[in-house]
């Protein structure tokens, strides 16, 4: 629960500046896509996939990435009990832990 407590509390914490970053570039590139001049034609394919591309950028920071986390833990944690036999919390999986551990070891 802690792990998924700490996905989420990021999360949260990050979702604001990154749809502000979206959302300011996105609305920066409004004027260029609407360009009708034919000196800026060039430039319009460019600012389309560039706003395409930080929406879809946006998606996966706030969603796939998160998610993807939360996958990786559980498959930690079925890989650690399938090769020990023993029942592990997903917090003792992490590699951020075992590393805590291991210096604690060094210091007794």
């Amino acid at each position: 629960q802690k792990v998924f407590d700490a996905v989420y509390n990021a999360g949260i914490s990050r979702l604001r500046p990154i749809l502000l970053t979206t959302l300011t570039t996105a609305v920066g590139l409004a004027p260029i896509i609407s360009e009708t001049s034919r000196q800026a034609q060039f430039l319009i394919p460019m600012a389309v996939s560039i706003a395409y591309g930080l929406m879809f950028g946006t998606f996966i920071l706030l969603i796939i990435l998160p998610a993807s986390y939360l996958v990786q833990n559980k498959f930690r944690l079925w890989i650690a009990q399938l090769f020990t036999g023993k029942k592990f919390e997903p917090e003792e999986v992490e590699p951020a832990m075992k590393e805590l551990r291991f210096v604690g070891e060094l210091g007794n």
